[in-house]
């Protein structure tokens, strides 16, 4: 064959003369005297046609494929018919190499566009079909912004659900995340009661808030690993029954401390799951534009209703039932927690990391036809079938080779990640500890009502601090543009913001501790409480939250900040899912921490065989004030570490979970030619 026609040339010229010796001598017929040459149709080519004469027209051999439908074919050749035109030069096209810088352009370089404009990827430039892939947008408000993650056209595909499915799902976990923070401070105020009602020490009382916490830290870390193989609900879904059995089954365990502590481990391993998948969820079924509400709410219902539920918690504790009423009123909303869960949190796991389709220019997605029709059914019954249909309790399958486990173990032993940790260790777990010693430390003088009501301040500087942090960011732009003031203030994270949170948590947490110890400790006499200032106490402990959740606020953007540096910049999905492990890892190891120190803060400042107060030691200003001093050169030791060597921490943050060039991320997705994400 001519290269030219492999070229695609050969349509565009006509074929070159015949050997003379392939033409016969006999004289062409005539039909008349007027007969011409055939005629020529211009080519639509962008280069001029070649200036040489035209070749005679051959005639046909005897033997050849001419000469076989005839002797009148051997004596005659019909006209040459007209060569075909040209088609059209291919439009130009973006390799998939460059597909990630554009991207980057702005909405208002991309022109205000609304719903999706098409890229076209690099195919083989031989071939006539061009691969295209939608860039698509917001809508409404949201029409400018580009959505990332960008959506695949699967209509099962979470980004592309329905806003009510979205939303059904979120305020479901929402209602499981506000159930477990009553649950995980339901003794906080009770627990010399329920260490005189089953006679065991305050330690061993203590230990039902410290034990289930120690076990939801490592059922999070077991979490957050099974997720990658099998998805998240059918964790939900499990994690949803033992926290049922647990929770009923601490209504009725009031003669024996064993059954209370089952019921109690039974609740622990159901935490784990929605204290580390719930964010992770937020993220699959989210834009980026969509997420940071929603993360900030989930933060304050977490906090909320993990510190203010003891106010009530002594009130109704004062009941025949004791502290089991508190379980019995849970119980009741898993009347709603079980049907919303089961029903309304589908599977959020989803894998856009698959091979492009090839989509010829101006063709249709292949899930079009399948999205119209589910919009267009108008029958109610059908789509609640179909939607219970899609319920199932197992649908995500993913790899379960040696790389993906380690990804999550990898995330919870990277600097960031133990550096975060220790930075917010000391009070993160002394407002725990403290706060579940205040039983101990007051009984005497007041009731359970009058203890639960100290954890007003915690309670109320908490949620402040929480919802100050978290949605500041989300209206500042706004108030910037009506308060010109405000203009000076920085929107982007730095390094001089980071460490003007660490020194102001960690400030923060070291005047609650010691005021909280000095104060407390000036008023006991003979194991006694007397002569406290409480809304003192209740203050210096709102103090020390205020510093813990200043310095859990950093979390999220030093992760992302550190996860973004080291991941593949193409590659969104691995930088989402890093962040979230590392966020992850920080929770579940201050929780660990924190159980320890409950169990732990009690032995130190009590009788090993009583509830009294050991006044002759001084315990707990001891323990007071060795916890400020460290908390402070904690801080310094950390601040001054990210100052100098935050780039350094970043990389080795890549060396340890393996991303960049060659690790988990990259041979997750080596071998998967044209991966959604690359056109992220």
């Amino acid at each position: 064959m001519d290269s030219r026609d492999i070229l695609g040339l050969g349509m565009a010229l006509p074929p070159p003369p015949l050997p003379t010796k392939d033409l016969t001598t006999k004289e062409p017929f005539r039909t008349s005297s007027t007969t011409s040459s055939p005629t020529i149709i211009p080519l639509t080519t962008t280069s001029p046609p070649p200036n040489r004469p035209l070749p005679p027209t051959p005639s046909s051999k005897k033997g050849t494929a001419h000469s076989r439908s005839g002797s009148m074919s051997s004596t005659f050749s019909s006209p040459r018919s007209p060569p075909p035109t040209r088609p059209p030069p291919l439009k130009s096209q973006a390799s998939l190499t460059t597909i990630s810088e554009t991207r980057q352009e702005t909405a208002a370089s991309l022109g205000k566009r609304s719903g999706h404009s098409r890229l076209h990827t690099q195919s083989s430039w031989t071939s006539l079909a061009s691969t295209t892939r939608n860039i698509k947008y917001g809508r409404g408000k949201h029409s400018g912004v580009e959505l990332v993650p960008q959506p695949s056209d699967n209509p099962e595909d979470p980004l592309n659900w329905p806003r009510w499915r979205k939303e059904s799902s979120f305020y479901a976990l929402l209602l499981m995340v506000a159930l477990i923070g009553v649950m995980k401070t339901a003794f906080i105020s009770v627990n010399v009661q329920a260490a005189d009602w089953y006679r065991v020490s305050y330690t061993a009382a203590a230990a039902l808030t410290g034990v289930p916490l120690i076990i939801s830290a490592f059922t999070g870390l077991v979490s957050l690993v099974t997720s990658r193989i099998c998805g998240k609900r059918p964790l939900y879904l499990i994690s949803l029954l033992l926290l049922f059995i647990g929770t009923i089954w601490n209504t009725s365990v009031r003669t024996s401390y064993s059954q209370c502590l089952a019921a109690r481990v039974f609740q622990g391993l159901g935490w784990g799951a929605f204290d580390t998948l719930v964010q992770s969820s937020i993220y699959d079924l989210f834009f980026e534009h969509e997420r940071n509400l929603r993360v900030s709410i989930y933060t304050i219902v977490a906090i909320t209703t993990t510190w203010g539920p003891p106010l009530l918690g002594g009130v109704s504790s004062r009941s025949q039932t004791g502290f089991e009423l508190q379980f019995t009123i849970l119980s009741c909303f898993f009347v709603l927690a079980v049907p919303t869960i089961a029903l309304g949190v589908p599977e959020t796991a989803y894998d856009r990391t698959y091979t492009l389709p090839q989509i010829a220019e101006g063709s249709e997605s292949p899930y079009k036809a399948s999205m119209c029709q589910g919009i267009r059914r108008d029958r109610i019954i059908d789509t609640i079938n179909d939607y219970i249909v899609k319920m199932k309790p197992y649908s995500y399958r993913g790899s379960a080779n040696l790389v993906t486990l380690l990804q999550v173990p990898r995330a919870f032993v990277a600097p960031t990640t133990l550096i975060l940790f220790f930075t917010s260790l000391l009070p993160y777990s002394s407002l725990w500890a403290f706060s579940s010693s205040l039983s101990l430390l007051f009984h005497s003088a007041y009731t359970t009502t009058t203890i639960g009501v100290l954890m007003m301040g915690p309670w109320l500087l908490a949620t402040a601090t929480a919802a100050i942090l978290t949605l500041l960011p989300l209206f500042l732009p706004r108030l910037k543009s009506q308060f010109p003031v405000l203009s000076s203030i920085p929107t982007q994270f730095s390094n001089k913001i980071n460490t003007a949170a660490i020194t102001a948590g960690s400030i923060l947490a070291f005047i609650g501790v010691l005021a909280f110890g000095l104060h407390t400790d000036a008023g006991i006499h003979d194991g006694k409480i007397l002569g406290t200032n409480l809304p003192a106490i209740s203050f210096t402990l709102g103090l020390l939250a205020a510093g813990a959740y200043v310095l859990d606020a950093i979390c999220r953007p030093l992760i992302r900040l550190s996860t973004a540096s080291v991941s593949s910049s193409d590659n969104h999905n691995i930088a989402t899912r890093t962040a979230n492990d590392m966020a992850a890892g920080v929770t579940c190891w201050r929780t660990l921490f924190a159980g320890i120190l409950i169990i732990a803060v009690p032995s130190g400042i009590s009788s090993p065989r009583s509830s009294e107060v050991m006044s002759s030691r001084h315990g707990l200003r001891d323990m007071c004030i060795g916890f400020a001093v460290v908390q402070i050169v904690i801080a310094a030791a950390v601040g001054s570490a990210w100052w100098f060597f935050g780039e350094e921490t970043m990389a080795w943050d890549g060396r340890v979970m393996k991303l960049g060039g060659s690790g988990a991320a990259s041979k997750e997705t080596s071998g998967r030619e044209g991966s959604f994400f690359d056109t992220d």
